[in-house]
């Protein structure tokens, strides 16, 4: 998925462990869990800087980054850097820069502008470049990026506006103009990928792990709507909050309903390629299968309030912890032999 210097996967494993960061604040919390999700934190700032960097030239020169936009299997990737950026503000927002508070702000504006410019750009620009150009069977779960997107464009617009008073109503509206696509492609996606999940074969058993993105939408949107719901609350700019926070609430509930019917069917989509394939290869689309879970659990740390009389649910938020961590620790061990035996 790389060429010429620029690796776009590298952006799907930042966000995965963006995801770990700030699911170990959250749930973990303590100084254990304050130490871990500052060092990981800093860790994918340092990394995407770096990444950012060979991004900016790939688009520098042209004609390569159109060919990708082109490329069925590649375009969405795209989409991954500026939901990496939006998930770097929203650390800085939720976590902070140790030893510099004051950088907070700084930070969470800047990635949070910088994945404004590049969701907006690559929300239209990739459906656009690949119309009528990609067969049922190019389908990936990676369609599912350009909403997720703007899903986590919102919650990072929702964390910076609450925590520093940045133009509380402006970024409100602006989330509520945001969410409409992002509901929209969303639900399209969705049936696309499931309807080329359901009836056609999985020749490259190498993709299977993209399809476990059907469960990101599922969990940035419940931290979306309810991240919305919380900045727009105190001014109701618009006069109808009281409403919008209940349908928020009930959105949430529901939706995470059908996410727990995403996680448990997702195993079988792997029985059924296990029966059509010799086995699934290890690669660095591994990395697929981290943020959906991370950012499902995320969900679970914000649902649980709404239901905090359901007991289980705090030790059903610390089981998908648990999870997510040595899923991250498996591939991120897996991913560093296999560059290492190269």
């Amino acid at each position: 998925m790389g060429d010429k210097g620029i690796n776009l996967v590298a952006f799907v494993a930042l966000m995965g462990t963006s995801a770990l960061a700030l699911a170990s604040k959250q749930i973990v919390g303590g100084a254990l869990g304050n130490a871990f999700a500052y060092l990981l934190e800093l860790s994918v700032i340092l990394v995407f800087l770096v990444h950012f960097a060979k991004f900016i030239l790939h688009i520098a020169a042209w004609g390569e980054f159109v060919k990708g936009l082109h490329n069925p299997t590649k375009a969405n990737l795209y989409s991954a850097m500026p939901i990496a950026s939006a998930l770097i503000s929203i650390m800085a927002t939720a976590i902070g820069i140790p030893g510099c508070r004051q950088c907070d702000f700084a930070i969470s504006a800047a990635f949070w502008a910088v994945s404004l410019v590049f969701s907006l750009a690559f929300v239209v620009i990739i459906p656009v470049n690949l119309k009528f150009r990609s067969k049922v069977e190019q389908v990936l779960g990676t369609w599912f990026l350009p909403p997720v997107g703007l899903f986590v464009l919102v919650t990072a617009g929702s964390l910076l506006a609450s925590r520093f008073g940045l133009m509380p109503t402006g970024i409100g509206l602006l989330n509520l103009l945001l969410l409409g696509p992002a509901f929209v492609l969303y639900g399209l996606t969705l049936a696309l990928v499931y309807f080329r999940s359901k009836f056609f074969l999985i020749e490259n058993a190498a993709v299977v792990p993209t399809f476990n993105i059907v469960l990101a939408p599922v969990g940035v949107s419940i931290l979306a709507v309810l991240s919305t719901s919380r900045l727009l609350s105190a001014s109701d700019a618009i006069g109808v909050m009281p409403l919008f926070s209940s349908i928020a609430k009930l959105y949430s509930i529901i939706i995470f309903g059908y996410g727990l019917w995403v996680l448990l069917s997702l195993p079988l989509l792997y029985l059924r390629v296990a029966r059509e394939h010799s086995a699934i290869p290890f690669s660095e689309l591994w990395w697929a299968l981290v943020f959906p879970l991370g950012a499902f659990t995320m969900a679970a740390a914000n649902i649980h309030p709404l239901i905090g009389s359901v007991w289980a649910m705090g030790a059903f938020c610390q089981l998908l912890y648990v999870l997510l961590f040595l899923l991250w620790g498996y591939v991120l061990i897996g991913y560093i032999r296999k560059r290492g035996s190269k």
